[in-house]
């Protein structure tokens, strides 16, 4: 891992601060010690990230179940882990490379979730906007056609997967950013977010039934914790603005391609054990 940090172009001007790395000026004792409270407000956004998900498998996997066959709903799935091998990576580059004012992690966090809310909003009238163009039918008795119910409903699925994956990596390096020499408390703080996001889109499930069966309710739902959670984060974030005279000159897409040439080159030398 050593050898492709030091390949990569301006590794250290953005990596992540490590454990004992952010020092004082007479490189005695670290200074960067954050409190547990602002671990849990920047790490919030995790929780909305995996209630996103599990609504993807959950929710929206039934819902097209009753307009689709089997093996289309099945093909709509690989539209996540597709867009996420790109996004991912590639986000995570950009946000490096930012000189907003806002920080680094901040506008792609205020950006994506506004859209995600509203990509949630719109889908959850999906079965509206069909209605008015002519579907019928519910999937169950009689005659059905959905042919608009689904179609607008796989491009909101695809629309939130890449609004997913935005929010998903600079949510995770805004935890690295402020975590300092609390690295592994913050993960688990981070991680603690995501299970209590699974829990909460078990218990709608739970008391309310399939949450496609009561989908404005449901995306509702989940517009308010994503909103919830990015304003929380955002607010006490404070980032301190990238100096432009420091950004690497190379071009953003030159470390983009850096990145998957990196992510190459942990795959090929992974112990074969482990392939």
């Amino acid at each position: 891992m050593k050898d492709i940090q030091a390949a990569t172009p301006g590794y250290e001007l953005h990596a992540s601060p490590k454990p004992g790395s952010m020092t004082a000026l007479d490189n005695k004792k670290p200074t960067h010690h954050p409190s547990i409270g602002l671990l849990l407000a920047v790490s919030m956004p995790r929780m909305a990230v995996r209630m996103a998900w599990a609504a993807q498998w959950a929710a929206l996997g039934p819902y097209l179940s009753t307009m689709l066959p089997n093996s289309a709903v099945q093909l709509t799935q690989f539209i996540g882990p597709i867009v996420g091998v790109i996004v991912g990576p590639s986000i995570g580059v950009f946000s490096d490379r930012t000189t907003s004012r806002l920080g680094r992690r901040r506008p792609y966090l205020i950006a994506a979730g506004i859209l995600s809310v509203v990509c949630w909003i719109a889908m959850g009238y999906t079965r509206d906007i069909g209605d008015a163009l002519g579907d019928h039918g519910d999937g169950t008795d009689g005659e059905t056609d959905r042919t608009w119910t689904s179609v607008f409903t796989i491009i909101f699925y695809a629309w939130m997967d890449i609004i997913v994956n935005v929010v998903q990596t600079p949510a995770m390096l805004l935890i690295a950013d402020f975590a300092g020499d609390r690295q592994t408390t913050g993960a688990a703080l981070g991680q603690a977010w995501s299970t209590l996001g699974a829990i909460v889109f078990a218990l709608y499930i739970e008391i309310f039934g399939a949450a496609y069966k009561s989908l404005h309710w449901f995306m509702g739902m989940l517009s308010v914790s994503m909103a919830i959670c990015m304003t929380v984060a955002c607010v006490f974030a404070h980032e301190t603005p990238l100096d432009p005279s420091t950004v690497e000159k190379s071009s953003a897409w030159v470390q983009v391609m850096g990145a998957f040439y990196s992510i190459y080159r942990c795959i090929k030398n992974l112990p074969a054990t482990l392939i």
